[in-house]
C-alpha cells in the first residue's frame, strides 16, 4: 500500500518505493484526491519506466554493451507502435489543445498514415485479430509494417517532438546494436535489451477510464479510429489515487516477481 499524507486542499502527497533487482526506486507526487482518470498517474508511471530502463542499461554496460540510440536517429520511429488505451486518450487530448495550424499537421500527417495501412490490409488485420496476438503474427504485421516507411506522426527531422509523453513501448525499446542495422529490422543484426518490468504491458490492463480489461492492441498511427470508437464521454472517474495506485502496484509486483533475475 502507497503511504499518503495530506497536503493542500484537494491534494495528497503520495509516496511509495519499489524494489527492482537490486535497486530501490522511490516516488514521491502530489495527487488529487476524489474520483480520478488514470491519465493523471502518467507522469508518475512514465517516470517509473524511465527509472527501469535505466536499470536495463547499467545491467548491459556491466557486460560491456552500450545503448546507441541517439537524438536524430529516427529508425525505430517507422516501428509499429502498440500504445494503451490510457495513452491513447492522453495523446488524443493533447493533440486537441495544440494550436489549429499544428493540429491540423498532426491530424493530416495521421490520415496519410491510415489511409497507408488500409491500403497494404494491416488495418484489417488488426481489427481481425483476436486477442492475446500471437507473437508470431506480431512479428509478420511488424516487418509488413516497417516495410511501408510510415514515420511516426510525431516525428519531424527524425526528432521525437512530443519526447516527454512519449509511449511507453517507445521507451522500452532499446538497442545497443549499431544503430545502422535498426534500418533492416528482419535481419539478426539488431540487439535489444529489456526493462525488468514492461510498464506497457501493465497499464494495457486498464481501459482508458481506469477499469480492469484484457490487454489491447491499438496501433499508435491508427489513433484517430480508436479514438472515433471510444468517445471521451466514456469515460469515468470513478476510482480514487489510492484505488487505482494499489491495483497498479499489484499488477507491477507480479511483473516484477516473474521478470528473470539477473546474472
Amino acid at each position: 500500500m502507497p503511504g499518503t499524507d495530506a497536503e493542500s486542499p484537494g491534494f495528497r502527497t503520495v509516496q511509495f518505493a519499489l524494489k527492482v533487482q537490486d535497486t530501490r526506486i522511490d516516488v514521491n507526487a502530489q495527487l488529487p484526491e476524489g474520483a480520478i482518470r488514470p491519465a493523471v498517474l502518467l507522469p508518475i508511471i512514465q517516470n517509473l519506466s524511465n527509472s527501469l530502463s535505466e536499470i536495463a542499461e547499467r545491467r548491459a554496460e556491466l557486460v560491456g554493451q552500450h545503448v546507441s540510440c541517439r537524438e536524430g536517429c529516427g529508425a525505430c520511429c517507422r516501428q509499429a507502435v502498440p500504445i494503451t488505451p490510457v495513452e491513447a486518450r492522453m495523446l488524443s487530448e493533447w493533440i486537441a489543445v495544440q494550436p489549429e495550424d499544428r493540429r491540423e499537421v498532426l491530424r493530416a500527417r495521421f490520415r496519410h498514415a491510415a489511409e497507408q495501412l488500409e491500403e497494404s490490409g494491416i488495418a484489417q488485420s488488426i481489427r481481425e485479430a483476436s486477442l492475446p496476438i500471437e507473437k508470431a503474427h506480431i512479428h509478420a504485421l511488424g516487418l509488413k509494417y516497417f516495410a511501408l516507411g510510415i514515420p511516426c506522426p510525431f516525428l519531424e527531422e527524425e526528432r521525437c517532438t512530443i519526447h516527454p509523453v512519449r509511449p511507453l513501448r517507445c521507451r522500452e525499446y532499446i538497442v545497443v546494436s549499431p544503430a545502422e542495422h535498426c534500418a533492416h529490422p528482419e535481419s539478426k543484426e539488431v540487439i535489444g535489451i529489456k526493462p525488468p518490468v514492461l510498464l506497457s504491458q501493465v497499464l494495457g490492463k486498464w481501459s482508458a477510464g481506469g477499469d480492469a480489461q484484457p490487454f489491447e492492441f491499438i496501433l499508435l498511427t491508427m489513433l484517430d479510429e480508436w479514438e472515433s470508437a471510444h468517445p471521451t464521454s466514456e469515460d469515468r472517474a470513478h476510482r480514487t489515487v489510492p484505488e487505482l495506485l494499489q491495483e497498479f502496484l499489484h499488477t507491477f509486483a507480479s511483473e516484477n516477481a516473474a521478470s528473470p533475475s539477473p546474472d
